[in-house]
């Protein structure tokens, strides 16, 4: 009798259990709020600053030849203010794997990075990456300069920017600087001093993918986190992790985070993601090797060993992963990828220690979303893309939150 009390308790337990970890993603809309309505817009991105506060950037396009880079503040990511110019920023080149931002330092300070084409004899596609600093709110902006002053530095491109632990900021980016030998970009490391100017500039990586985007993420324990997308052996284009534990003054070397074994002869145009979990950090990523679509692994010791990739959406259009995870340790990934009659924004949810909960698409089949990206907020999350909700509509960015219940 007491054996089969014990069992009957066990068996209560582990539904009760099971149904907690069930939770499904719930958003305020469709296609959520329209940011900046009266004008096209694209390359949305999102930023959360120390205090709480996020600032959402676009690109607004000023004509049919030049664009601006824009943004506005909200104090919780829910509600945000009037649009903003970025005054020096009119010669950004709209690019949304090379994604412009505007950042928030702990002093109070902005930060407005954004790509902007540089053609030249050796390179006519090439681009340069800028930035101009603001201490007034946005009303007044520093000349632009250029991450590098180096001659030699004609190609800048795929650049993410992260808060290090002594509150310096950090940049990373891909850029021409390589070994004519072989093919592919060098990864660049800097941080911006007290004046505002870059220093430390230095090359961490080599043959690099030359046009997939990059991801700098600094963790809780000030761990400086490096990932994109690697050439291999000159054939193989898979993603690699490296960390630096001194704050960016060494890394470690790059590892592969899945062996896919992807050969292409070109750039897939999608790079990776990463967050840090409640048991260490997780990845997502876009490959068509070894089987196509957006993939998920995870690490417990800082990228010396990963978990087998486990599958997010298997379709070979799924691209542009972007990964949070809330306070209480629920991971969301989004994505995009074709659907039936255009582009669609989709979405899993993932429990603390990595397993599948639920997969939905955050807008419908008809439209054409893309560029996702996302911002845990508590243990809510801000998810914007850009997209027209009907094939005559004119680009737009758009914002939503999605709870999880």
């Amino acid at each position: 009798m007491k054996i089969q009390l014990c069992l009957c308790l066990m068996i209560v337990f582990a539904a009760c259990f099971s149904c907690k970890q069930q939770k499904r993603a719930v958003s305020n809309s469709l296609w959520g709020i329209a940011k900046d309505s009266g004008y096209s817009g694209s390359c949305v991105n999102l930023f959360k600053a120390k205090d709480g506060s996020v600032i959402i950037s676009w690109v607004r396009d000023i004509s049919d030849s030049q664009s601006v880079l824009c943004y506005a503040v909200s104090p919780d990511g829910k509600a945000f203010g009037p649009t903003i110019e970025v005054s020096t920023s009119d010669n950004v080149h709209p690019h949304a794997e090379n994604l412009p931002r505007v950042i928030k330092t702990p002093q109070g300070k902005l930060l407005a990075a954004w790509g902007a084409a540089n053609p030249n004899p050796k390179n006519p596609y090439a681009g340069l990456v800028y930035f101009s600093w603001s201490a007034d709110n946005g009303k007044s902006w520093s000349s632009r300069q250029s991450l590098s002053n180096d001659s030699n530095s004609i190609d800048q491109r795929y650049f993410d920017i992260d808060i290090l632990k002594d509150d310096r900021v950090g940049v990373i980016w891909l850029d021409s600087r390589n070994d004519a030998k072989k093919e592919g970009s060098s990864l660049y490391f800097a941080t911006f001093n007290e004046k505002n100017a870059i220093v430390n500039e230095k090359a961490i990586g080599a043959t690099c993918c030359q046009c997939c985007r990059t991801d700098l993420f600094v963790d809780k324990e000030g761990n400086v986190h490096t990932v994109y997308r690697k050439i291999i052996n000159d054939s193989i284009r898979d993603m690699v992790h490296a960390v630096s534990y001194d704050n960016g003054n060494t890394f470690s070397s790059a590892e592969r985070i899945s062996a896919d074994n992807w050969v292409i002869n070109g750039c897939p145009h999608s790079g990776p993601a990463i967050a840090q979990t409640q048991e260490g950090i997780a990845f997502a990523w876009y490959t068509l090797g070894s089987g196509g679509g957006v993939f998920y692994t995870t690490s417990k010791d800082n990228g010396k060993t990963f978990s087998k990739r486990d599958s997010v959406s298997s379709r070979p259009s799924a691209k542009h992963p972007q990964l949070q995870v809330s306070d209480a340790g629920d991971q969301l990934i989004v994505w995009d990828e074709s659907s039936s009659q255009g582009n669609r924004i989709g979405l899993q949810v993932r429990s603390r220690d990595g397993k599948k909960l639920e997969n939905t698409f955050l807008t419908d089949s008809t439209g054409r979303a893309s560029f996702p990206v996302i911002k845990a907020l508590g243990n809510q999350f801000l998810v914007a893309f850009s997209g027209r909700k009907h094939a005559d509509d004119k680009e737009q960015v758009f914002y939503k939150i999605v709870d999880l219940q």
